[in-house]
Parts: structure tokens; sequence; C-alpha cells
């Protein structure tokens, strides 16, 4: 079917929700069942009967990956496909601070979805953050402006919730599984490989294997 045919089988409310969800995919890339209701009716719009987004947004060079394991419906360049073939969201070029705290976002939420914990979203504080930031080195460069405009991004792709104000003890972030769709694994990989070579370098410090290239000669 094309889009006009769908579009004309919708209700008047119906007609409402597709522009709304289309609207919030373009904006925020992501859909979080779990976030709040009106995520969660919109997941469930999108997901019980795909093939209209699917067909509207084809005419841009667009997608919708739907992952029902985790309540996550997210928008993705039909071009943007990571290694292996696996499916990865919508790009978006980020600054280094802003690559760093997604890796430790992250991270953070990879090691509690490891730690067996059954939920699909995640409370941090900002000083489990701050301890993550820690092994970058640049912990000290990211002053609590920044943070906050940080977050802010991330809160609008709707990866994160911030609860509270950023800098007060009872801050709180939320981590949503759609984290887990915007950073693929080997690319994390290869990002804090980089970074701990460049820490290297700015210390003065050598790795084991240049130690022992020195000691040969």
């Amino acid at each position: 079917m094309i889009i006009e045919e769908f579009w004309e089988s919708y209700t008047s409310s119906e007609k409402d929700l597709f522009q709304r969800s289309c609207r919030r995919l373009l904006k925020q890339t992501f859909i979080v069942r779990d976030k709040d209701e009106e995520s969660k009716k919109a997941y469930y719009f999108v997901s019980k009967k795909p093939e209209p987004f699917s067909a509207y947004f084809r005419y841009i060079g667009f997608d919708i990956v739907i992952d029902r394991e985790n309540g996550v419906v997210m928008l993705r360049n039909c071009a943007d496909v990571g290694e292996n073939g696996k499916i990865q969201a919508n790009r978006f070029q980020l600054k280094k601070a802003e690559s760093v705290i997604l890796c430790c976002l992250w991270t953070l939420y990879s090691d509690r979805m490891e730690s067996g914990n059954l939920s699909r979203t995640f409370l941090i504080s900002i000083m489990d953050l701050r301890f993550e930031l820690e092994k970058y080195g640049i912990r000290e460069q990211i002053d609590k402006s920044t943070m906050g405009n940080i977050l802010a991004l991330f809160s609008k792709f709707n990866l994160i919730d911030v609860n509270g104000r950023v800098g007060e003890e009872e801050c709180l972030i939320r981590l949503y599984p759609s984290l887990q769709f915007a950073l693929e694994s080997e690319e994390f990989r290869k990002f804090t490989d980089m970074t701990y070579e460049r820490m290297l370098e700015k210390s003065g410090e050598t790795t084991n294997d240049e130690e022992d290239d020195d000691a040969d000669e």
C-alpha cells in the first residue's frame, strides 16, 4: 500500500497521532515506550502497524526500526548500517566532550544490564558519571554548565532524562534503552582505544610494547 491508502484508512484521531509520532521521530530519533504515557501511546501505535511509517519515511531516505524487547522505535537513514550489517540510529555529529560523555553513559547502561537487572531504564547520579569520566582524564575539563548542556542534548534525543538540576546532590540521570543504539560496540572500542593512546601521549607515558622495543634497542 502507498501512504495515501494508509492515510485514508485512518480515523481523525489516528491521523493526529500519526503526524505527532512522525514529528517526534524526526526531531528526537527515538520513541521510548517506558518514558511516559504519551511515549507509550506513540510506541504502541507505531509498533502495531509500522508499514505506513516506513512508506512515509522512505520518500526521504529513512526508515523505522522497532526493538520490541527494549521498547524502542528508532528512525534511521537507510544508508546508515554499522559493521557486520548491524542497524544503527540516525547519525548526529558530536563534539569531543559530547562523545566522551555518551561513551560513559553507554558504559554505565551496559554495566547495569550485565548485572542482571531486569529493568530497562536505570537511574545514576552525576557522581557516577563523573567517576566514569575519570577514565578519560577530562573530568576537570567539563564544568557544571558544559555538563548541563550536553545532558540536555542527549535528553532531546530521548537517550536520557535528567531529574533535578545538574550540580545538586539529588540530581539523577535516567538512562533509556535507546542508548544501546546510539553507539555501536565496535565504534565504542575504537574510540576508547584512541582516547587511551592520546592520554598516554599527553602524560608522556609509553605502553608496555613501546618499553620492550626501547629495551631491545
